[in-house]
């Protein structure tokens, strides 16, 4: 068989394996060992495998996403986030949109102590919506505000992705957080620049809180519940991001100083209980336990995929399109929104990176500035169907009156957003650049 059918045939069995319903990771792994069979001599293959598994498992890195996960969803039950919102609604009220507002702002902070969407996503819709709704709020606007902010978890750090990203890209972690806090901010502020011009464009998409309920408002009172709801929150972002990029602690370090913060946090709240604790502890297993799976599955392929040859016939066939090392990088952003429509984003790193990395190295691009760009273009897999992760959760959720539909209408303002942030970051390297520069030379 002739390399470039081989890899024809193994990218089609790679969709044809997901579109007909089977979990990536199994997907992966046996197709991997199924071709490797075919391509590869089989003492080459026997000792592929284990070792293939044994250099995920021993990413030292990896211990750091059970860590930050079990983080988020201890922040998550201890009830911050529907405190804060109330306080931040209570400062923005006056605004129109204010909920919405509010809402960005405590997904951007809530961002900052999750690393996924899940916890930010449910939270935030549980919270928010109905409040939005009861005041007459544009109900698409109420969706794609919850689901655009929410998705901030999974790109500002503590981020999964960014964890997950960087060794198999070959970059430093601390790198990859401070090059991600800059357009993760970039983000926050074109949704909240959008809530602000659909709201004052058409008053009733966003009512601005009534005068009689700004009269109730005791500011000394407000004062002390920010002072309550805020400070040890952002005390743990602190201490947590503080720590790392002072190079105290590295980041799976970085991530046990914030497991116990979060049941500090719990504590003080007098939200900690056994119950809690295994419900956190079993909510961090599974979601680890999927993405080492996937992991392993994406390496054996990969490892088959590369070591037939597979990756130079698509670094050929690259090459020789003729459209130059902006045109590949172009084709490979929009490689990569293709399946984020119709795959996870685990399964599009795993995929993806450690087939086209070297070749955009080899193009003589930064390659953090490429896993920057790369990682804030995924921003957009969770919103457009039919594989979107943010719009499962609500419409999971099931709020009165709301269809599907308004919520896939309520978010292509902010894919919109997203694709403008992505490419900003394209046009203007120190915005993802500066910071970590400025951090670590």
């Amino acid at each position: 068989m002739s390399t470039e059918l081989l890899t024809l045939l193994m990218l089609v069995s790679v969709f044809a394996g997901v579109f007909a319903g089977f979990p990536i990771a199994f997907v992966l792994a046996s197709l991997g060992i199924i071709f490797g069979f075919i391509a590869l001599p089989l003492p080459q293959l026997v000792f592929m495998v284990p070792l293939r598994i044994f250099d995920i498992l021993s990413v030292e890195v990896f211990a750091a996403v059970p860590l930050f996960v079990f983080m988020g969803a201890m922040v998550e039950r201890a009830g911050i986030a529907e405190i804060a919102y109330g306080v931040m609604y209570k400062i923005l009220g006056p605004l129109r949109g204010g909920l919405a507002l509010a809402t960005v702002a405590i997904c951007t902070l809530f961002a900052a102590a999750t690393g996924i969407i899940g916890a930010s996503v449910i939270t935030m819709a549980l919270v928010a919506i109905p409040a939005m709704l009861k005041r007459g709020y544009d109900k698409r606007l109420a969706m794609g505000t919850v689901a655009a902010s929410g998705t901030l978890g999974i790109l500002m750090p503590p981020s999964v992705m960014l964890i997950l990203y960087a060794p198999m890209a070959g970059v430093s972690v601390v790198d990859m957080y401070a090059g991600a806090i800059i357009p993760g901010l970039i983000l926050s502020t074109l949704y909240n620049l959008y809530i602000l011009i659909k709201c004052y464009a058409n008053p009733n998409a966003g009512p601005a809180l009534s005068l009689e309920d700004r009269g109730k408002i005791v500011w000394l009172q407000l004062f002390l519940e920010v002072i309550n709801s805020l400070v040890p929150f952002l005390f743990l972002i602190v201490a947590v991001l503080g720590s790392i990029f002072l190079g105290l602690t590295s980041a799976t370090e970085g991530a046990g100083i914030g497991s116990l913060g979060s049941i500090i946090i719990s504590a003080a709240y007098r939200k900690l209980t056994l119950k809690q604790l295994k419900e956190a502890a079993y909510f961090s297993l599974r979601v680890s336990a999927m993405v080492i799976f996937v992991a392993m599955g994406a390496n054996l392929f990969t490892g088959t995929f590369l070591s037939a040859g597979c990756g130079k016939v698509v670094s050929n066939v690259l090459l020789g399109l003729g459209i130059g090392p902006w045109g590949i990088l172009l084709l490979l952003l929009f490689i990569i929104f293709i399946l984020g429509v119709l795959i996870d984003w685990i399964g599009i790193l795993f995929i993806m990176v450690p087939i086209f990395g070297p070749i955009v190295a080899g193009l003589g691009f930064d390659p953090l500035w490429v896993g920057i760009v790369i990682c804030v273009s995924l921003q957009m897999s969770f919103l457009t169907p039919p594989f979107a992760y943010a719009i499962f959760y609500l419409k999971g959720l099931d709020f009165e009156g709301v269809k599907y539909g308004d919520i896939v209408r309520g978010v292509i303002p902010f894919v919109i957003l997203q694709a403008i942030g992505t490419a900003l970051c394209l046009i203007f390297k120190p915005l993802a650049l500066w910071l970590p520069r400025l951090l670590f030379g």
